[in-house]
């Protein structure tokens, strides 16, 4: 994904958004990372709301063209990693969310205006 097209990171982020996902978080972590440009956050309610939306991000991709994802977890799952190649979603429980807190990491990053896709 060149850093002016945004349409993978608009599926996904409208994926999410259309079920419910909560504090959805986007950075370009392109010149950090060295494995993907975009990093995304996103927060479930349930187990079960964590995988309808990592099905959804899933099968939004593949109905816009791209390849499909490589994902990480189960439906038993507390963090579900969704792995597009230049985008990486990882969704998961407030609990673990917290626990981990991946965003810090990437504070130095850009973080994207994901209401301006």
């Amino acid at each position: 994904m060149t850093k002016n097209d945004f349409r993978k990171l608009k599926t996904i982020v409208d994926s999410l958004s259309d079920k419910k996902g909560i504090n959805i978080m986007a950075f370009d972590v392109d010149e950090q990372s060295g494995y993907t440009d975009y990093m995304v956050f996103v927060t479930g309610t349930s187990i079960q709301h964590n995988k309808t939306m990592g099905d959804a991000v899933a099968r939004a991709l593949k109905t816009d063209g791209f390849s499909r994802p490589v994902q990480e977890g189960d439906k038993k799952s507390k963090w579900i990693l969704i792995d597009s190649g230049d985008a990486v979603v990882n969704v998961m429980l407030d609990e673990i969310r917290s626990y981990y807190d991946l965003e810090a990491l990437w504070a130095e990053c850009e973080k994207i205006d994901i209401e301006s896709l």
